[in-house]
């Protein structure tokens, strides 16, 4: 995601996030980290801090915790068989 300037604050719009990244933002991202930035006359009210935007991206790659995460962990025990 390209990052915007706009004297000295750097943010990304949500509404030029791809539409998963929209829907999963406004879903998760807490109501204080939207900011509103006043930029030629227009309010851009979906505005988040680049490095807010970068925390949320890292949380959501966070690995999935469930049973499978678990067995992949498990030693994997062999016994050998001779005739």
């Amino acid at each position: 995601m390209r990052a915007e300037n706009f004297r000295g604050i750097v943010y990304v719009r949500i509404s030029n996030l791809p539409e998963d990244q929209k829907t999963q933002i406004w879903q998760s991202l807490e109501r204080d980290k939207i900011i509103r930035i006043v930029r030629e006359n227009t309010l851009l009210n979906d505005c988040v801090l680049y490095q807010d935007y970068l925390s949320w991206l890292e949380q959501q790659k966070v690995p999935n915790t469930g049973p499978k995460a678990e067995q992949a962990s498990t030693p994997i025990k062999f016994r050998m068989a001779f005739r």
